[in-house]
């Protein structure tokens, strides 16, 4: 690879422990990249799966380092609905988003405070969900009784 410039590839290999990534370019008969890093967003890690279409972009030096921009929409990996937010976290888990809802999702799930004070999981997180619904309700009965979304609601 020596005339630089952006190119579409498969991901051929994928080292956890640096965040870096091979490609294999078809069009250029196979040829293998060494490894090359995998460009973070905000500091996000996620790394691609073996196969999936990345974009690389090459260094106009002539050399062989390049940055993996990262995997793109395609027809073998669908964008999904507009107007949601989605996060596939790997392993089935996900984050999602639309119409108002929060969805997250898990084999298993453990909310903790960065303090280390509080930690729940497992049955703890459905409890917790369970009492937030509640509450939900709760709020939604005295805004009906003071006549909240009716107009002006004056205080004495």
């Amino acid at each position: 690879m020596s005339d630089g410039g952006n190119r579409i590839g498969t991901v051929s290999s994928v080292d956890a422990d640096t965040g870096m990534v091979s490609v294999v370019f078809e069009d250029r008969d196979g040829e293998v990249t060494e490894l090359l890093p995998y460009a973070t967003f905000n500091e996000e890690y996620k790394l691609p799966q073996l196969g999936a279409k990345v974009v690389v972009i090459h260094l106009s030096n002539g050399g062989e380092m390049g940055i993996i921009l990262g995997t793109y929409w395609n027809e073998y990996n669908a964008a999904g609905n507009p107007g949601t937010f989605h996060k596939d976290l790997g392993g089935g888990a996900y984050i999602n988003y639309k119409d108002g809802v929060l969805t997250l999702a898990s084999e298993h799930t453990v909310i903790a405070s960065l303090d280390g004070s509080e930690t729940h999981q497992g049955a703890d997180v459905e409890t917790i969900l369970l009492k937030l619904h509640d509450h939900e309700k709760r709020i939604a009965a005295l805004e009906k009784s003071v006549g909240v979304g009716k107009g002006v609601v004056e205080w004495p």
